[in-house]
């Protein structure tokens, strides 16, 4: 029997309250995984409980049936205990501020006191800014009431950068983050891409064994990368062009994702390939930008992953296109790789954040020369112009690069792996169980 009872608290703003977005479905895939991972700590002689603290998003944004399809597969039928934390802000669409920040650390650092209770160590993850500050309120709380703890923060976007780009509240809670992780052996940094261990380590001077492993992948067997037949009817029903040239996009709603740069770009390609980009919800501004371009973009809101699948593997999808600013740990254009199946889709991208390790430009797909209309404008032109077999080359090295390196569940048990291992020996090793 196990000597050692492991709390592992995940924070997030994602999960269970709210489900439609990349880190919601990381959480999901964690929990998922949570039997490997039990059956590698039990190897060190730990029993481990698994914890998730949800910052509750404003109501407008609570989706019943799935909040309910999250208690029952992994609260009520899974053994995960879930620990709900307020929104400090009054509406969805407030910008975080600073005050709100500190609120959710310190929340944070509350239900981990809480969850020491029942447990002889605690091992906090968290994985975006918002939380980034909660490391201050773990340490604190360990110093104060005795417990042994150790926390690993998830690299996320809204770093300081060496051009100052980022967030100000923000900002500061990374530096408290970034602070703790140099100088407190109990805090480290899981690197999600190489791009952001080098930005942590360039401003914070992190040293190396305190960036723990942390790739970002999706489940390579999942069912919407397994191959169907092609369906016009599906496509025309949501008003695709079945008989044009398609570049697809999706992700969140928001200016930073580029998708008005998608539109723009092909515009300026001569509409050769017309853009259907998917969003959670509708998007007005995008749709009004389309609307004053003239374009003959698809917009699509709320579809599932039946539809993207359709739409990758369709023969006339040509590109998927992904053209944020800044991205730390995308898995898009993994996705892109894995629903097209190898059958011709070029997977393209621009030259920030995690992209260029996605791609590798020219053989699993295109790199554009920067993030710019003409640059765009550009590799969708060159898309257009190659060849069936030139297409299904790169969609192919890309589809076996994407099985190869990006399994989720390959990559996060070695990352649960070294941050046990650290955990373990920042606290000592496996100590005796508290008392009852």
């Amino acid at each position: 029997m196990p000597d050692h009872r492991l709390a592992v608290l995940l924070l997030t703003n994602e999960g269970f309250r709210q489900v439609d977005g990349g880190v919601a479905r990381y959480v999901h895939n964690i929990l998922d995984a949570r039997d490997q991972a039990q059956s590698s700590a039990r190897e060190r002689g730990v029993e481990v409980q698994w914890h998730v603290a949800e910052r509750a998003q404003c109501t407008g944004l609570l989706d019943e049936e799935l909040f309910a399809q999250a208690l029952d597969r992994y609260v009520h039928g899974g053994g995960v205990r879930y620990h709900p934390m307020a929104d400090p802000r009054a509406h969805n669409w407030e910008v975080d501020h600073f005050e709100h920040c500190i609120a959710l650390s310190a929340a944070a650092g509350q239900v981990m006191l809480s969850v020491s209770g029942t447990a002889d160590s605690v091992l906090v993850v968290s994985g975006m800014s918002m939380f980034a500050m909660a490391a201050r309120f773990v340490v604190r709380a360990a110093d104060q009431f005795g417990i042994a703890a150790s926390y690993v923060h998830m690299t996320h976007n809204p770093v300081l950068r060496p051009d100052g780009d980022a967030e100000l509240p923000e900002t500061y809670a990374d530096s408290v983050m970034g602070h703790l992780a140099r100088h407190d052996r109990r805090v480290s940094v899981g690197w999600e891409s190489h791009w952001m261990r080098r930005q942590y380590q360039l401003v914070y001077g992190i040293a190396d064994d305190k960036m723990l492993y942390a790739r970002a992948g999706v489940p390579t067997d999942a069912a919407k990368f397994d191959r169907i037949p092609p369906d016009p009817e599906l496509l025309r029903s949501l008003g695709v062009p079945t008989d044009r040239d398609l570049v697809i996009s999706w992700g969140r709603g928001v200016p930073e994702k580029g998708f008005d740069l998608l539109i723009d770009a092909s515009r300026a390609a001569e509409d050769r390939l017309v853009p259907v980009i998917l969003n959670p919800r509708p998007y007005p501004a995008l749709a009004e930008h389309v609307r004053r371009t003239g374009s003959p973009a698809v917009l699509l809101d709320g579809q599932d992953d039946r539809v993207l699948s359709a739409l990758c593997q369709w023969p006339r999808t040509l590109a998927a296109a992904f053209l944020s600013d800044r991205e730390a740990a995308s898995v898009t254009p993994v996705e892109a790789a894995l629903m097209s199946g190898g059958q011709g889709l070029v997977v393209a991208a621009v030259p920030t954040g995690v992209y260029p390790e996605l791609i590798e430009d020219g053989r699993t797909g295109l790199i554009a020369a920067d993030r710019s209309t003409a640059a765009v404008a550009a590799v969708l032109r060159s898309i257009a112009g190659l060849s069936p077999a030139e297409r299904e080359s790169m969609s192919t090295a890309a589809h076996e690069r994407a099985r190869r390196e990006h399994d989720f569940r390959t990559n996060w048990l070695r990352s649960f792996d070294e941050m046990l291992d650290r955990h373990l020996a920042v606290i000592g090793g496996v100590p005796q169980q508290k008392e009852e």
